[in-house]
């Protein structure tokens, strides 16, 4: 009989284990059950029992744990969507890269550029320039290299109709110091973009003139043998003569042997200062108030037997010291010169500069002439 009746109980326990899985909350009953059932039974005939409440206990904490999990997910998603912030503008993309431009932060703008790359974000076309143009003159082809992938992966039409930025390219390294690489770009620019050569030529002489005035004596031999390179190779000239000009027109002795060296060795260049001497001696005048260099030419001329553009200088001159009796800075004794000058070569001045400088005698006196400050003067730094 106490068989039967415990093996009914235990019947009565597994027909509990669907209604306690449907219904967990009824966890606290199950174990009031099974403790009654332990009090009328020895131990080793409800061992199912027990283990039916360890299932039952095992399910309820692993549905409890999957809960709070997916519910912790849920609610790290929820706020995570909220936390973050929502993309940038074209117009707050471009503010923070003028911005980064402006406080020198180059490795976050770097990184800034990268990622626009990655997911093919478009710059404005000022603000890419104005990239391009601070890192130039900055001497940073690292960054000129970063934004010229990004702008042929994002926008290849403004990267083919800008010629792929590569003047940007060689002006960084120009200005990095690197002038002999700098060049060698602008060279293969200019023999692959024949329909950009005369923009290509005014770089060159943006790159001449900083060359001139601010770098070392090894970057002008680099740019005397391009400036030649390109007078024989395509018959280019302008590069050469805006060196031989630059070189010639300096304070500086060396940069005027420079000068020297380029007239002696391109017939070319002498045929054009032949033809220009007149006009480069009124420009060195009125703008530069430069006389020694005008001397200097004339010394040039008279070594090459230009007798005929010398007498033009000389004419130029006479009437640039003219000019002083003008502005009470008497130059008699220079006018003297010229005329003296005149009369050992056979040379005569117009009518009109001779009745001139008689007046000039009559009028003038033989006074040291007074110092003439020009209101601009150029400025040229020290080179090392």
């Amino acid at each position: 009989m106490i068989f039967n009746r415990n093996y009914n109980k235990r019947i009565k326990m597994n027909s509990m284990r669907i209604p306690l899985r449907k219904h967990p909350l009824n966890y606290l009953k199950a174990i009031h059950n099974v403790l009654k059932i332990q009090k009328n039974a020895p131990v080793c005939l409800f061992t199912t029992s027990v283990d039916v409440v360890d299932s039952l206990s095992s399910q309820i904490v692993q549905r409890t744990k999957e809960k709070n999990t997916v519910n912790i997910q849920n609610h790290m998603v929820e706020n995570g969507s909220k936390s973050t912030n929502p993309p940038m503008t074209d117009e707050e993309r471009d503010n923070l890269i003028k911005e980064l431009m402006s406080k020198n932060r180059n490795r976050q703008l770097e990184t800034l550029v990268r990622e626009m790359k990655n997911k093919r974000q478009f710059m404005n076309e000022e603000t890419l320039k104005k990239l391009f143009k601070h890192y130039s003159l900055d001497g940073k082809p690292e960054m000129i290299i970063i934004l010229q992938k990004y702008c042929a992966n994002v926008d290849p039409n403004l990267y083919q109709r800008n010629v792929e930025f590569l003047h940007y390219l060689a002006k960084a390294h120009c200005f990095k110091g690197n002038s002999e690489r700098g060049l060698s770009i602008l060279t293969h620019c200019y023999r692959k973009y024949e329909g950009y050569r005369s923009f290509y030529r005014l770089i060159f002489r943006e790159l001449i003139q900083d060359s001139v005035l601010n770098r070392s004596e090894a970057s002008l031999i680099v740019f005397k043998k391009y400036v030649l390179d390109f007078s024989e190779q395509w018959s280019d000239h302008y590069p050469l003569i805006c060196f031989w000009y630059i070189c010639w027109s300096s304070n500086w002795f060396s940069d005027q042997m420079l000068s020297n060296e380029l007239l002696e060795t391109s017939e070319a260049l002498q045929d054009i200062i032949r033809d220009k001497a007149m006009a480069f001696s009124i420009t060195v005048l009125n703008n530069d108030y430069n006389e020694d260099a005008v001397l200097r030419l004339l010394q040039n001329l008279l070594k090459h037997k230009m007798m005929e553009e010398y007498s033009k200088v000389l004419q130029v001159l006479f009437n640039y010291k003219c000019k002083y009796n003008i502005m009470k800075n008497r130059d008699v004794r220079g006018c003297t010169e010229i005329v003296r000058n005149c009369q050992s070569l056979g040379i005569s001045l117009s009518s009109d500069q001779q009745g001139r400088y008689i007046t000039l005698l009559i009028n003038g006196s033989e006074d040291k002439p007074e110092k003439f400050i020009p209101d601009k003067t150029k400025l040229f730094k020290f080179k090392f």
